[in-house]
């Protein structure tokens, strides 16, 4: 298995912190759960150190301001040695965060992205050339038949053509005239016969104009003085 994954990311030696790994992988995707199960842990380590950092920072201070105050070289010693134990402690988890989290993480990290890549890219196979060749000549082939289809459709006038009638059509169509002549000359005598009658008919008798009705005001009464 170790062969196999330095042939697949083209390395020759693997580091330390992933060889255990892959070692007890049977395959390329349980490495890759292995590796992500590992990071998780690594992680987690580095945060919890991270957060005691933090505590032993904020004890730090609290002996520190203590200190200011007036007590006891007795007491004040005893603070300074809780100060050098603090110090001590923060220095280790420091050490640990970068000299062993930290590097192992990018360790994993690179590891991590480069079996995804791998297990992405031969999860399915690449066309070989053959088939790429005959995929771009069909591709042509298609796209000189869609330019001739465009052309012949550009050619074709868009501008119906008038009708043209054979002899039997032209003989219905002079059927059709001859009895729309004989109708017209059928209803010609009654379309005179009403013309006639709205002629003579009186016309209706306009009303007399009634005269406005003035009306006439008193006549003004004189007195005399």
């Amino acid at each position: 298995m170790l062969d196999k994954i330095r042939k697949l990311l083209g390395v020759k030696d693997l580091p330390e912190e992933v060889t255990a790994f892959y070692r007890g992988a049977k395959t390329e995707r349980e490495a890759l759960i292995l590796l992500k199960e590992a990071r998780r842990r690594d992680e987690s380590r580095r945060r919890r150190a991270m957060q005691d950092l933090e505590v032993l920072d904020r004890m730090e201070e609290e002996l520190l301001e203590e200190g200011q105050g007036e007590m006891t070289d007795s007491r004040r010693l005893m603070l300074a040695r809780r100060i050098k134990e603090i110090r001590w402690k923060m220095q280790e988890l420091n050490n640990r965060i970068e000299n062993i989290y930290n590097k192992r993480l990018k360790v994993l990290n690179e590891h991590v992205a480069s079996l995804e890549t791998v297990l992405e890219l031969t999860a399915e196979a690449l066309p070989d050339k053959k088939s790429m060749e005959d995929m771009a000549i069909k591709a042509k082939q298609l796209l000189e038949d869609l330019e001739k289809s465009r052309e012949l459709a550009e050619g074709i006038s868009l501008t119906p053509e008038t009708p043209v009638a054979d002899d039997e059509e032209r003989e219905i169509l002079r059927e059709m005239e001859a009895r729309a002549g004989v109708a017209d000359e059928k209803a010609e005598p009654v379309r005179q016969e009403k013309r006639k009658t709205e002629t003579e008919r009186p016309a209706p008798e306009k009303k007399a104009a009634e005269k406005p009705v003035r009306h006439q005001e008193p006549p003004e009464i004189m007195f005399e003085e």
